[in-house]
């Protein structure tokens, strides 16, 4: 799928929805004007697609969030400076093509973190007199309530998860108390703003113990997991991953994993060192010591898989040692944890920037040492686990470094270097394709790729075994004459995936 583009264009944000896909941009009317229309395109599957779909939006206002219900794409924008308070929701019917303007009036002047909308409910969250705020804004009615329990001195927000089926969101905070230990609260609201429960985690194995982040899975019947690493108290040694399995009474059970669980968890490393590594580790086993983990493990995705979970981690060391603080890290949400295109400006806004990177003055370098791959059953039994080695590839940012597709026995991991697809695969976590790079071609065979801008590319995971690959390119081709003209486009190309080992 192609949109004629201008080269210095926003480029497109991308999201997948059911049956197909929405893509959106802020653009001018006119070239070297301010950015007044809003542009969106909806596909199917195939990516057959009518043509993009406008409509005027106020001078001098900021795209500042987005969220997708159904066929209802909601965009959040704001007038004016940041201190302006003048805030508004375009909710836009993909279906009908209809779009109406609702003003926020009564929202406080948040430092917004996050916004989620679900079944005519708009959740705000972000940081309000340096305490964390949420409120909740009826779009039928225009009323706004503040949750309350989340206002607390000290306290941060880990994660925002909605669950539009079962009409609620659940919060994960963490604080810390008197004697600094570190609390986890997970918390359930209602659309009214009510609490429908709240499961306190502060019964660790060891008192030195603590959880440094994590993601909870969905709710079924109100029994959910969370999973993310766990470290030490006062020290920045990640220790492994905890798994913590909740029923609907809110009760609790811990497992905790270290490098002696994980098998293969040294695969990333050449013969020889992972050879030291194993000696060292075996003879800390034998004197009963844990074997820290050296280097920053994040936790991107958790997968309910019906019965088993599939926990996507990366590994990787920051240039500064002061990378990762240990609290007020918020989990990777879709949009935050990709970079967004430049043309958007994005990392200058601060809701499209993830925490950990927000307030850092200083350029840094990330080297990404492996990503990991653990399926756990629904006890917490480990099924397989596995590392990708990344061969210390450097980035500027800490976002999450590829794409995940499983089918139950292939898990496809796919990522951009360059102008270059890469592509991995494990089979019932042997790994048999490493680092196998496709170039970017196009479909139609008269065409040829004259440029591509580098930094508007973008992959993500669509559906089953499909990626969706959009970005820019200048491209050549004939006119009905014979003659070679030359078009830029804004592209939306899909990329299956297949065991064909």
């Amino acid at each position: 799928m192609e949109v004629p583009t201008s080269w210095q264009d926003d480029d497109f944000i991308v999201m997948p929805k059911a049956n197909g896909v929405v893509a959106f941009r802020v653009i001018s009317d006119r070239p070297m004007g301010r950015k007044n229309i809003f542009q969106y395109v909806v596909s199917d599957y195939q990516l057959n697609s009518s043509d993009p779909f406008t409509f005027a939006i106020k001078d001098f206002s900021e795209l500042i969030g987005f969220d997708l219900d159904g066929e209802l794409l909601y965009v959040l924008f704001q007038k004016g400076p940041a201190y302006n308070n003048e805030r508004y929701i375009y909710e836009v019917n993909l279906e009908s093509r209809q779009v109406a303007e609702v003003s926020l009036t009564s929202i406080l002047n948040l430092d917004l973190q996050d916004f989620l909308v679900f079944n005519r409910k708009a959740v705000f969250m972000g940081t309000f007199e340096y305490r964390p705020v949420i409120q909740i804004f009826d779009l039928a009615t225009t009323d706004v309530i503040t949750v309350p329990g989340v206002f607390e001195k000290d306290a941060n927000i880990i994660q925002l998860r909605k669950d539009p089926e079962l009409d609620i969101f659940d919060v994960l905070m963490s604080r810390r108390d008197y004697y600094k230990k570190k609390i986890v609260t997970i918390l359930t609201y209602d659309t009214s703003g009510e609490k429908l429960r709240e499961v306190k985690i502060d019964e660790l194995q060891d008192p030195s113990m603590e959880i440094v982040e994590g993601l909870l899975t969905s709710s079924y019947d109100y029994k959910q997991a969370l999973i993310g690493p766990y470290g030490l108290r006062r020290k920045e040694a990640y220790q492994g991953l905890y798994f913590t399995k909740i029923n609907e009474f809110g009760e609790y059970e811990n497992r905790f994993y270290t490098v002696a669980d994980f098998q293969n968890f040294y695969n990333y490393l050449p013969e020889k060192m992972r050879e030291r590594r194993m000696n060292a580790l075996e003879r800390n086993l034998e004197r009963g010591r844990n074997t820290p983990i050296r280097n920053v493990l994040v936790t991107r995705e958790v997968t309910d898989l019906g019965g088993s979970f599939l926990v996507y981690n990366d590994l990787f060391v920051s240039s500064s040692t002061r990378y990762m603080p240990r609290d007020g890290m918020y989990a990777s949400s879709f949009y935050r944890m990709n970079p967004m295109m430049g043309g958007l400006n994005t990392f200058g806004n601060p809701l499209w920037m993830d925490p950990r990177w927000r307030s850092s003055q200083v350029i840094q370098q990330y080297k990404f040492l492996a990503s990991q791959f653990v399926i756990l059953d629904n006890d917490g039994k480990i099924i397989w686990d596995n590392m990708l080695p990344l061969n210390n590839v450097s980035r500027s940012h800490p976002v999450k470094f590829g794409e995940v597709s499983f089918d139950g026995n292939n898990l496809f991991y796919m990522y951009l270097d360059g102008q270059q697809l890469m592509l991995s695969q494990f089979r019932n976590g042997e790994l048999v394709r490493e680092h196998e790079a496709f170039e970017i071609e196009l479909v139609n065979e008269n065409e040829r790729i004259r440029d591509t801008r580098e930094n508007s590319l973008q992959l993500v995971w669509w559906y089953e075994n499909y990626y969706l690959l959009s970005g820019k390119q200048r491209v050549r081709y004939q006119n009905r004459e014979g003659k070679e003209e030359l078009k830029e486009v804004s592209f939306f190309t899909k990329v299956k995936v297949e065991d064909l080992i």
